[in-house]
């Protein structure tokens, strides 16, 4: 056990911990250490997801209402609840879809989110 720290930047949104040392010590000694993840010393960022669509009273007899998914990020996350009714300015971007599988049945390559910004 070397006792080294490492840290592991994520910019994705998801990640896998990393499970073998890559402290120079393990190296030379070629001892595969075991990693632990330590959330004492990760930094955690807010982060939530709504799902919002159309009034029911703006949407034609027969329809289904439109609905887009929004990321809230930092001091955005926690304003809005279940129910309630908001305007919401943000940015359109794009989200590879996660699976071949899906991408072949649904036909589309992306799926669009909006960013959420403070107005």
């Amino acid at each position: 056990m070397c006792s080294a720290e490492t840290f592991q930047p994520i910019s994705g949104r998801s990640f896998v911990p990393l499970v073998g040392c890559i402290s120079d010590f393990c190296k030379s000694n070629k001892t595969g250490g075991r990693l632990q993840l330590q959330t004492r010393g990760s930094k955690f960022r807010k982060f939530q997801e709504l799902k919002i669509q159309e009034q029911t009273v703006d949407v034609p007899a027969g329809h289904v209402p439109r609905a887009i998914t929004i990321h809230c990020q930092g001091e955005n996350t926690r304003l809005a609840a279940a129910g309630d009714h908001v305007a919401i300015t943000g940015i359109f971007l794009p989200l590879s879809k996660s699976t071949a599988f899906q991408q072949i049945a649904q036909g589309l390559l992306t799926e669009t989110y909006l960013e959420a910004q403070v107005s």
